[in-house]
């Protein structure tokens, strides 16, 4: 990541001058944004004062503590660097107003204060977003997390097969903690094959949703539909998305997939319910709907063969307004 960490190295030591007083560290779980704190602090001799956005739940209780932390001197007057950990966690009633009361103590910081967020799509976190210097994280490829790897098994005398790593590094898509731990687990005996490497679960989200829909759209039986999104490490949106795309390709006839859709859209409106509401028990009925729900629907199983994608409108949705961008320019 060392365009990214350039940039928040530039952004620590010229603090003072700079317009924004955060900085937002943008990227998917597992590359290495709080990492990169810690390890520019130590080379710039920074203390570092870190709060977890499960800390931050209302205006009313982190105002002061907020205002505290980011307005008092560090222990014997060393620089201080103040880090904000996963704020795209902060949501719902319980947070109510602390994005509000965030912006507002970042303002009057004396000390540069770092988010790090994995996504901040939602409209919620669009003032962050304008208020705070945005650092992209890009996903880290294979043979980065295999060269990491391989240095670990050096430094710790690990005997290790090329091959066990190599699988290793494609297996966490680009995680590199969930190498690191899987790594840990595999290795209790000083010696990584490629045997036990195998036996690992592939955490590959494409693959695992693509398993999980054939058993939805392909099985005869509801209870067997039923367990298919256990291993699926996605959000339900996402899921339903993707049922969307690629069910009227499995459900040919009308009634079935009038009968799916009707189960979709039950989960959606489940989906706003814990969104708007915070009812995360109704999790068990989208869990429900998506599988033995959407099983059900169909009258026989298609026995032809159906390549599953991932949706486009996201894209398309992004081509429009690059589009209209372009034209309001011209």
């Amino acid at each position: 990541q060392q365009k990214a960490v350039e940039e928040l190295k530039e952004f620590i030591t010229n603090y003072k001058k700079k317009n924004n007083k955060s900085a937002l560290l943008l990227g998917p779980i597992g590359c290495g944004k709080t990492s990169s704190v810690y390890a520019l602090a130590k080379e710039l001799k920074y203390d570092v004062l870190e709060l977890n956005s499960s800390d931050l739940r209302n205006a009313e209780n982190i105002t002061p503590f907020l205002n505290s932390a980011l307005g008092q001197q560090s222990l014997f007057f060393t620089p201080k660097v103040v880090l904000i950990d996963e704020v795209d966690n902060i949501s719902g009633v319980a947070d109510r107003g602390c994005i509000p009361a965030l912006l507002k103590a970042i303002e009057k910081s004396s000390f540069p204060v770092i988010l790090t967020a994995n996504d901040i799509e939602e409209s919620k976190f669009k003032a962050l977003g304008k208020a705070s210097q945005v650092i992209s994280y890009h996903k880290l490829q294979y043979k980065t997390v295999s060269h990491c790897l391989q240095w670990v098994c050096e430094q710790e005398g690990i005997k290790f097969e090329e091959k066990a790593i190599n699988s290793l590094s494609r297996q966490v898509d680009g995680d590199l903690r969930a190498a690191l731990v899987d790594l840990h687990s595999c290795s209790q005996k000083k010696n990584l094959s490629f045997e036990q490497v195998s036996t690992l679960s592939d955490r590959k989200r494409k693959k695992t949703i693509l398993n999980a829909l054939m058993i939805i759209f392909k099985s005869s039986s509801v209870d067997t539909a039923l367990p298919a999104l256990e291993n699926v490490d996605m959000e339900p949106r996402d899921v339903i998305h993707w049922i969307d795309e690629n069910m009227p390709k499995e459900y040919v006839t009308a009634q079935a997939l009038a009968k799916g859709y009707e189960y979709l859209a039950r989960a959606d409106v489940f989906q706003g319910r814990i969104i708007k509401r915070q009812h995360w028990r109704f999790l068990a009925y989208i869990n429900d709907l998506l599988t033995a729900g959407i099983s059900s629907a169909k009258e026989e199983k298609n026995t032809q063969f159906v390549p599953y994608r991932q949706t486009m409108r996201f894209l398309r949705l992004w081509q429009a307004k690059m589009k209209n961008a372009k034209k309001k320019g011209i």
